[in-house]
């Protein structure tokens, strides 16, 4: 488990544009990660989940994305994180929470669908990085109880335990680990910890730190940034953002939200939106070329669903719409009724068999999904 460096938190995790993940691929000088010991594997816990983004693409299997972040279910559908976890409205990807103790070896039931994400309304680059997601349905495991107690007066000194699923001694992500670290500084809204001998690091944004009070674990903070070498971290106090924190318990509580499942057969080109929320799940809401927005496949460019496809070959992207595959075509393209041909993306016109491949090429917004994690891991980025 490491923990990211100090960098301007409004970088989400999340993906962009192919060719551009806004980060150089080699870290900076100075900024050599080092291998991290003291964690272990943490078959326990089963409330810290991993929150990895859903490829829009077919022929991407479900356990094949990295892990951006860890979360903590304190609501059948609520999961506790870091804001800088939760969304970012230039590049948005669909999520789902991992409930499992290695995300490779999940179920199906132990992926959850993100709706929607809350940031505090305070956040900024180390300040309030707090937010929540909420779940498309009951996670398969028991919440962890929100307190509102402020912190021990003898906290200074003390040992928490911190769990995530980012990167081990090894470099890799997806199990879940914990380990201990020493409170070293305690501040209005965060809290400061010195491995000893454990500490989190990339992939670890949003997880939890649980101190000891009375012979029982308490939820005290979330993972937020820390220095290069993963020694030292810094922890937003959950103590002090119950009221923020309460008020998304209460609302999901009497009425969740709700979103409809993706219909490919309306034109997505003319689903004018505002926000996300305002899209199908699965799909968000995105500039349009010309002006205003409109939503489609999270991740993409404006655009709408074409004839059925069958894979990731092909020079067109086949994205998921619900159960099946459809190409994805850019909002002024429009292909002639067509049958789909050789298991790929590739289309034919019905009536003379004549090859119907437009000639605008291949859609450039797929983002990039394996680079940007590559990069974002070497670059110390959770």
């Amino acid at each position: 488990m490491r923990l990211p460096p100090p960098l301007p938190l409004a970088v989400v995790p999340f993906l962009v544009a192919a060719g551009g993940c806004g980060m150089s691929l080699e870290p900076a000088p100075g900024e050599a990660r080092q291998a991290v010991t003291g964690g272990m594997l943490e078959p326990g816990s089963p409330a810290v989940g991993a929150i990895v983004p859903v490829a829009p693409t077919c022929g991407e299997a479900e356990n094949a994305s990295l892990v951006t972040c860890s979360g903590t279910l304190v609501a059948p559908r609520v999961v506790l994180t870091a804001a800088h976890c939760v969304e970012n409205a230039d590049a948005p990807q669909v999520l789902s929470v991992v409930f499992a103790p290695e995300v490779a070896l999940a179920s199906p039931a132990e992926r959850v669908r993100v709706l929607e994400g809350r940031l505090h309304l305070a956040w900024s680059a180390g300040e309030n990085d707090i937010g929540a997601l909420i779940l498309a349905e009951d996670a398969p495991v028991a919440p962890v109880p929100l307190e509102s107690s402020a912190l021990p007066p003898d906290i200074l000194g003390r040992t928490t335990r911190v769990v995530g699923f980012g990167i081990d001694d090894e470099g890799k992500t997806g199990s879940r680990r914990s380990g201990t670290a020493r409170v070293t500084a305690v501040e209005a809204a965060t809290f400061t910890i010195a491995a000893e001998p454990g500490m989190s690091c990339g992939g670890d944004s949003g997880g939890p730190l649980f101190l000891e009070v009375d012979g029982e674990e308490r939820l005290i903070g979330v993972t937020s940034f820390g220095n290069p070498a993963c020694t030292t971290g810094t922890n937003m106090r959950v103590d002090v953002h119950t009221d923020f924190l309460g008020a998304i318990l209460d609302e999901v509580a009497q009425a969740p939200p709700a979103r409809p499942p993706i219909d490919p057969t309306v034109d997505a080109c003319t689903m004018y939106c505002e926000v996300h929320a305002d899209c199908p799940v699965g799909m968000a809401c995105v500039p349009r070329p010309g002006g205003g927005k409109s939503c489609a496949a999270a991740g993409l460019e404006a655009g709408h669903f074409g004839e059925l496809c069958s894979g990731p070959d092909g020079d067109r992207l086949c994205v998921k719409a619900g159960d099946a595959c459809r190409l994805w075509l850019p909002c002024a393209e429009t292909l002639p009724h067509a049958e789909t041909e050789g298991g790929g993306c590739a289309v034919t016109t019905g009536s003379n068999g004549a090859e119907g491949k437009s000639e605008a090429g291949t859609l450039t917004a797929l983002l990039a999904l394996a680079v940007c994690l590559r990069g974002r891991r070497r670059s110390g980025r959770a």
